[in-house]
């Protein structure tokens, strides 16, 4: 499927049963991603897997972008093809949440997160270990980091 079938897929069932002013409104968001996301608009046409692994994360968070959801879950972000790629795949994040879309952020990237974060919990081998806001999480993050994991490197 090309760049621009795939965004519109989570909106065709919903395109389907619309009245006219709201297709025009799909349109009008359709629009709206290709302005935000403007490598997509200029390889709309190409087929999805063909991009690179960058682009190809990049179509899925326009995707997931294009729905709108209350609440979006978002697992080692900063796994990425190339550091320029997680360093934009954090600017999509920001972008998320400049919506006003929750965010669920799982991620190793302690600093970046804290940095981002309202709200942090820190896991370890799957207990809580600390929480707080992330004002709580300020400072001497390789020293917090050591102690969260109970260890002595």
């Amino acid at each position: 499927m090309s760049v621009q079938d795939n965004l519109r897929l989570p909106l065709d069932h919903s395109r389907r049963h619309a009245s006219g002013s709201a297709r025009q409104e799909f349109a009008a968001r359709l629009d709206d991603r290709f302005a935000k996301f403007p490598l997509l608009r200029e390889r709309r046409n190409a087929k999805a897997g063909d991009l690179s692994g960058g682009q190809q994360k990049m179509v899925g968070f326009a995707k997931a972008y294009l729905q709108r959801p209350r609440l979006c879950l978002i697992e080692e972000p900063s796994i990425a093809p190339s550091p320029k790629v997680a360093g934009e795949v954090y600017g999509w994040i920001e972008l998320f949440a400049a919506e006003r879309m929750a965010i669920l952020l799982v991620d190793h990237n302690v600093r970046r997160v804290v940095k981002m974060a309202h709200y942090v919990y820190v896991l370890s081998r799957g207990e809580i270990v600390a929480e707080g806001e992330a004002s709580a999480f300020q400072g001497d993050l390789d020293g917090q980091v050591k102690r969260w994991l109970n260890v002595n490197f």
